[in-house]
């Protein structure tokens, strides 16, 4: 009888076992023919850009902590934000030249802002005003920590801002609610908009995410060692393990993707 010869076709395998597996099943199989490793400078950057927005969210909480222990006055937060805001909006302008957005149209956006946030103040200081203040902290907690989860720290066509922004929004304001007056919840929810909304327009148009990064972190440490020096060292230790420790675990990490390639992908239509 003749022998017969193992085809690809499943219905012209007559007379083979249903797990035969013929040693030329495997002969176009390619592993790790389009590889994508990631640099270490680029794996720092990500870690930068990553320790860059929880330095952001832990100055926001500084913030709090000054209005709420009377360490400074709305006035001075509000005119500090505003010259900040002025500065980053000319940076913005001078790295996006070709902006269709006008001056004008930005100026009313700000004016409609400040109106109607000046304006509502007073009822959005007193929607969480009942819940006790242990359940604020808890749930701002949990509100910040979505935020930086859901933040958008590489492609912007990963993840949609929308979660992000509405959840520090949100904890912004559980945080607006524990403050003396109408006034401190405002100017408490500018410093949300400028840092949670405006901040990372600015910070996607600067290339070099680990000066910023490095900036943000030694100003937010000296700031921490005037609260706690406990959450200081908590913090260093969460950078480092951040901006170093992942992105080299990561590397190192890299030599075991195994990807493999052979006639049984998908057809790929080459441009």
């Amino acid at each position: 009888m003749k022998d017969v010869q193992w085809q690809k076709n499943l219905y012209e395998n007559y007379g083979l076992p249903d797990n035969y597996t013929d040693s030329s099943f495997l002969e176009q199989l390619r592993k790790n023919i389009k590889p994508n490793n990631v640099t270490i400078i680029e794996a720092i950057s990500l870690g930068a850009s990553i320790s860059t927005r929880l330095s952001v969210v832990v100055l926001f909480v500084m913030v709090f902590i000054w209005l709420n222990n009377e360490w400074t006055t709305p006035n001075v937060i509000v005119i500090s934000g505003s010259m900040l805001t002025i500065l980053g909006y000319f940076t913005y302008n001078m790295k996006v030249p070709d902006r269709s957005v006008k001056p004008t149209k930005d100026l009313w956006t700000v004016l409609i802002f400040l109106t109607f946030g000046y304006i509502l103040s007073p009822i959005l200081k007193t929607l969480t005003e009942t819940i006790s203040t242990d359940t604020i902290y808890a749930m701002t907690i949990f509100m910040f920590l979505t935020h930086l989860i859901f933040s958008k720290y590489g492609s912007s066509h990963i993840l949609s801002d929308s979660l992000s922004i509405t959840s520090s929004i949100f904890g912004s304001l559980m945080l607006a609610s524990r403050l003396a007056s109408p006034l401190h919840a405002f100017s408490l929810l500018t410093v949300s908009v400028q840092c949670f909304v405006l901040l990372p327009y600015l910070l996607s148009q600067i290339n070099n995410q680990i000066i910023i990064s490095t900036v943000l972190t030694i100003g937010t440490i000296y700031l921490l060692l005037h609260v706690s020096q406990i959450f200081s060292y908590v913090f260093i230790i969460a950078v480092i393990f951040i901006h170093f420790i992942c992105p080299l675990w990561y590397i190192r990490c890299q030599k075991y993707k195994d990807n493999i390639y052979g006639p049984w992908d998908e057809a790929v239509i080459a441009s």
